[in-house]
């Protein structure tokens, strides 16, 4: 369970990076969706046991190179500041953000009580509606056996200026 806490809470992490500096999102709904894979470390369950859970329905997600979406909700106070990653417990932050034309990237580093983390980011946005790119994470958690680097890709749409139930601060997983 612990490991998949940190999986969720490394993605969530993540996610936002997509739309990670003032002025380049709208306030509103946003989808994100994401395909995360592990290689190097992290945890690791075999493919024909992940076939069977698979078949059975049960959904691992982040594991097996499956697609994640999640709606999140970005209020017009984070729209306009720059994105500040955080665990809840204020360890992490951003480097090297740097905009060129529809072009982003950066850099985050993680101190926690788990492990360090430290990634690179980079996309492309369409506007202030959409996002597209990839990331790479490094890091060291004994929950997760030690070393790991997991790679992700996403993309992000605005859907609206409604969050819905969609409360800012706790991505959903998309219906």
């Amino acid at each position: 369970m612990n490991k998949l806490l940190i999986i969720g809470a490394s993605a969530a992490l993540i996610l936002p990076l997509a739309v990670s500096a003032a002025g380049h999102r709208k306030a509103g709904l946003w989808e994100t969706t994401m395909t995360m894979k592990y290689t190097k470390g992290g945890p690791q369950i075999p493919p024909d046991q992940l076939a069977k859970m698979q078949q059975l329905g049960i959904k691992m997600p982040f594991m097996g190179g499956e697609p994640t979406t999640v709606q999140s909700c970005v209020t017009p106070e984070q729209a306009a500041a720059d994105f500040k990653p955080d665990t809840g417990r204020g360890d992490c932050t951003m480097q090297n953000q740097q905009w060129s034309g529809s072009t982003f990237s950066g850099d985050m580093v993680c101190h926690t009580r788990e492990g360090d983390m430290h990634g690179h980011f980079t996309g492309t946005a369409s506007g202030d509606t959409a996002f597209t790119g990839t990331s790479t994470v490094d890091g060291n958690n004994p929950h997760m056996g030690g070393d790991f680097t997991m790679e992700q890709q996403f993309s992000s749409k605005w859907l609206g200026a409604d969050c819905g139930s969609v409360q800012p601060g706790r991505p959903q997983h998309a219906q």
